[in-house]
């Protein structure tokens, strides 16, 4: 299949999962074969392009570089006339603008997409914010720096996803969600993925398990409680296909809300790799004072002949001659 070319597979499972529900509701919903115009709306650097090879892909970012397919503006403002592409998507951007801009956000969206917006974010869901926390803290435990990203998600309120979703509708879409990334596995995963950047000789360990959860796990992410949500916003082609969505969304299965004390036993989990790590580093600070106490007790012992080999020379016949004979000169 088009998409578990080693090339993607070996994208980190985060971005993997949210970019290939994009691409596959796209390939459901497009007219026939043909290529389409695409715009990202904050999508440096660029990893949704490799979702649609044969499409013309568009970025726009606050952080682009001004590549020919990308273009330096902010989402609030879109330098485009209206109904400019038929697809407008933005894939966890939301959650990084302030409450007050998003309403503005998604208003340029609707204003340049004359047909589609594929909208993806981690929505408001307490139990979501809860893992967020937990793997933040572990991050900042176990590698010593915090991560950007997930301190904004948990500085700034998380949007609303009826909210997001009736202001599409209110801009004239039909609608349909998805989940995206079982949020039990995405904690795991998570935990697992920055646990292995600790370990200096695991990265290809790290790089297998990316690649193998990536080409098994994919369709069961498609379900609930999810760590974020694709909103699908059709103005028309929902309505022309009203079934195209119906073999991904047969796959959500209906489970249970995941048990948060679960949660604090995966993290538990992966802290014992942080105490062996500690251990480790006590074992070489230890083996290092053993070599420095070492080091200290032969200088003793050197310092100690050097006292035996003064009182000597002071008691031979050659000082005692030079004390008597150049000291009573002085």
């Amino acid at each position: 299949m088009k998409y578990l070319e080693p090339e993607l597979i070996s994208l980190p499972f985060d971005q993997y999962q949210r970019y290939r529900l994009v691409a596959e509701v796209l390939d459901r919903l497009r007219p026939s074969e043909q290529a389409l115009e695409i715009l990202e709306v904050g999508g440096y650097p660029g990893v949704g392009k490799r979702f649609f090879p044969k499409d013309e892909f568009f970025i726009v970012d606050l952080f682009a570089e001004g590549k020919p397919d990308e273009l330096v503006a902010s989402a609030l403002d879109l330098p485009f006339p209206d109904s400019s592409f038929p697809v407008v998507i933005s894939v966890d951007l939301l959650e990084h603008l302030l409450p007050e801009q998003r309403e503005r956000a998604i208003s340029e969206m609707a204003r340049v997409s004359s047909e589609l917006i594929l909208l993806s974010a981690p929505f408001q869901y307490s139990l979501a914010r809860q893992a967020e926390k937990l793997v933040f803290e572990f991050i900042k435990d176990w590698l010593g720096w915090e991560h950007k990203y997930l301190k904004e998600h948990l500085e700034i309120p998380t949007p609303k996803l009826v909210e997001t979703e009736s202001e599409l509708v209110k801009l004239g879409f039909d609608t349909q969600i998805l989940p995206n990334g079982n949020l039990e596995r995405w904690l795991i995963m998570m935990l697992g993925y920055y646990y292995f950047e600790g370990l200096g000789d695991a990265l290809e360990l790290r790089q297998k398990l990316t690649q193998f959860y990536n080409q098994h796990f994919f369709w069961r992410d498609i379900s609930e409680p999810a760590y974020r949500h694709l909103i699908v916003a059709s103005r028309s082609w929902l309505k022309e296909k009203p079934q195209a969505l119906e073999d991904l969304i047969s796959k959500i299965p209906r489970a249970l809300e995941p048990d948060y004390q679960r949660f604090q036993l995966w993290l538990e989990f992966f802290r014992h790799g942080e105490i062996r790590r500690f251990e480790e580093k006590i074992s070489q600070l230890e083996q290092a004072l053993k070599s420095q106490q070492e080091e200290i007790a032969h200088l003793r012992a050197y310092i100690s002949e050097l006292e035996d080999f003064h009182q000597k020379v002071k008691s031979s016949l050659p000082y005692r001659l030079y004390q008597a004979i150049f000291k009573r000169k002085k």
